[in-house]
């Protein structure tokens, strides 16, 4: 989503004089923020285009340019030198111009992008065109470069968040490619959600971050045949419309019915010179040799415009292949630090993170263990619950064979005392003294019997004595058994913290040596990236060609489907640059 800044900005004493009273109303546009501020009258497009990357801290401003498309010829690139007011349309209402901050120029290579700032604002205009077809790009290319899309948007793939159907109505995949093949909206999220869980790699030393993905965006982008191209119809001197194509490696030619089909190319090292008279345009050859390219467009705006495009991308050519200039050797020093910086801050994030990671970890594992714990005390105490009923229900039977074994020796006890009577009475009376002694007899049988019980009475109580011993021995047991398992459980989480926090202590050591193994992989990765890029293109490729609509042509060339940009390249520049310009003018 575009952000919007407005504002009036007080203009600089050196810059626009005081005095100038009449002010202009300027609206500029760029792909992420918009602004809008008053400027003199007679500001300039370059004191305009000045005031603009300086309130947005962009340096780079080589590779840019401002342009409207409310002139009185349509779209335009505004000229530095000229006022803004002779070169806009002006609503009279309330003096209001409306401009685009815009990438004009394109390197060679991205990375000599230095500013993120700079490399933001190329991957949403390239981002753009590709959406809009101005730079084709085959479909297994458009499902690698969405997957990247949304790393840059939403960072490291998240299973519960990014799921088809969960990613908004943000356009991913370039309409006129969806309708080639016979997959729905969401068969196509899913393709490219497949491949944006492989991008996210948490922990890396390389941080997956949004400026690492835009920037893969841009070099598979910059693979492109289309890449930087400004294409401007003109005609050779035999009247043949043919396409022009300007970008940073020089001119290529190609034919109308495809811009993905060029036929010869003349790099800049090939270039001297470059004019126009009128609508004839001249490009003289480093060797003088050589006759001169010459071509014709239909109005002199379109040449004013190739002119442009050739200056800027000569002089980015030039700049290429000369030492950096004071400016870029700051801005690369300033790029430096600020990624340095930002690496101490990714790796401390990465450190706070695994920590947190750490620290949750033992907390289940705490937990884990303490529910083992829990559950071993709640069986032990189950134990010593049987236990003390056990011991209840012994003692009992013990109280009960006392009080028997008690009543069976006063039983006992009175049997004897009545024998020693039945004795006595057995002297004064010897008849009754059989009798007596028959009685006496039972009686003795009665006492050995009420005797002999008593003893297995008491030592049944005895018994029982002994195993109501035992049993509060085992409920001792149960209780200190159930007081170490406690104990043990708070002993083992105090040794966890301790091992953690020598853990954390000499966390540094082990850091260094992580970071030299990942620095090691990541080297390793980079030399397998090329490999890896190519076989997952071919993979999303033979992916896609099952569900391909038969009826629908290809958008390239057949001849050309297999040949990438550089192939390209060395072939339409191949021989001599005479025979290479007599084959344009035979057209």
């Amino acid at each position: 989503m575009a952000h919007s800044f407005t504002g009036s900005l007080v203009p600089c004493s050196n810059m626009w004089p005081t005095r100038a009273k009449k002010l202009l109303n300027v609206h500029i546009q760029t792909l992420d923020v918009d602004m809008e501020f008053k400027v003199p009258w007679k500001a300039t497009g370059k004191e305009v285009f000045d005031k603009v990357t300086n309130t947005m801290g962009l340096r780079e401003t080589w590779y840019f340019g401002l342009q409207s498309t409310k002139t009185t010829a349509g779209q335009m690139w505004i000229i530095d030198e000229k006022r803004i007011v002779d070169q806009v349309y002006i609503s009279d209402d309330n003096k209001r111009v409306h401009l685009n901050l815009l990438v004009k120029f394109y390197p060679q290579d991205v990375n000599d992008l230095i500013q993120d700032i700079t490399k933001h604002l190329f991957y949403l205009q390239v981002k753009d065109q590709i959406l809009s077809r101005i730079i084709f790009a085959p479909a297994e290319n458009c499902v690698m470069l969405a997957s990247y899309t949304l790393q840059a948007k939403y960072g490291d793939y998240d299973p519960q968040k990014h799921k088809v159907g969960q990613l908004g109505n943000e356009q991913l995949i370039p309409e006129q490619v969806m309708n080639q093949y016979k997959l729905t909206k969401e068969g196509w999220e899913q393709n490219v959600i497949n491949w944006y869980a492989q991008h996210s790699c948490r922990g890396s030393i390389v941080d997956r971050d949004r400026e690492w993905a835009e920037m893969q965006y841009l070099m598979i982008a910059q693979d492109l045949k289309m890449f930087g191209v400004n294409y401007f119809l003109i005609q050779n001197k035999r009247g043949t419309d043919l396409w022009l194509g300007v970008d940073a490696r020089g001119l290529h030619i190609t034919e109308m019915e495809s811009q993905q089909k060029p036929m010869i190319a003349f790099p800049w090292s090939e270039v001297k010179n470059i004019s126009f008279q009128d609508k004839k345009f001249t490009i003289k050859p480093a060797n003088e040799k050589n006759e001169d390219f010459k071509f014709f467009t239909k109005n002199i705006r379109t040449n004013r415009m190739i002119l442009q495009m050739c200056v800027g991308n000569h002089e980015l050519f030039t700049r290429r292949h000369k030492d950096d200039t004071l400016v870029v050797q700051a801005l690369k020093q300033q790029a430096k630090e600020e990624k340095k910086r930002k690496q101490v801050e990714r790796e401390k994030l990465e450190k706070e993170r695994r920590a947190k990671e750490e620290v949750m970890r033992q907390r289940e594992e705490l937990m884990l263990r303490l529910r083992k714990f829990e559950a071993a005390a709640r069986k032990a105490n189950d134990r010593l619950q049987r236990s003390e009923e056990a011991a209840e229900v012994l003692e009992e039977k013990v109280k009960l064979a006392e009080e028997e074994a008690i009543f069976l020796a006063k039983q006992a006890t009175e049997a004897q005392q009545e024998i020693l009577r039945v004795r006595q009475e057995n002297v004064k009376n010897n008849e009754e003294n059989i009798m007596l002694k028959e009685k006496l007899r039972e009686m003795e049988d009665d006492a050995q019997q009420a005797a002999s019980k008593a003893e297995v009475g008491a030592t049944e109580a005895y018994r029982l004595k002994q195993e109501l011993e035992n049993a509060k021995e085992r409920q001792k047991d149960a209780r200190g058994k159930l007081m170490y398992i406690t104990q043990q459980s708070v002993l083992n989480d105090k040794a966890d913290v301790i091992s953690y926090l020598n853990k954390e202590e000499n966390l540094s050591t082990a850091k260094k040596e992580e970071l030299v193994n990942q620095i090691e992989n990541s080297r390793l990765e980079e030399l397998k990236a090329n490999e890896e890029f190519k076989s997952q293109l071919n993979n999303v490729k033979s992916t896609l060609e099952a569900l391909k609509v038969d009826s629908i042509p290809a958008e390239e060339p057949i001849e050309y489907v297999d040949e990438d940009k550089y192939q390209t390249l060395r072939r339409i520049t191949a021989g001599e640059t005479r025979s290479r310009i007599a084959f344009f003018h035979s057209l």
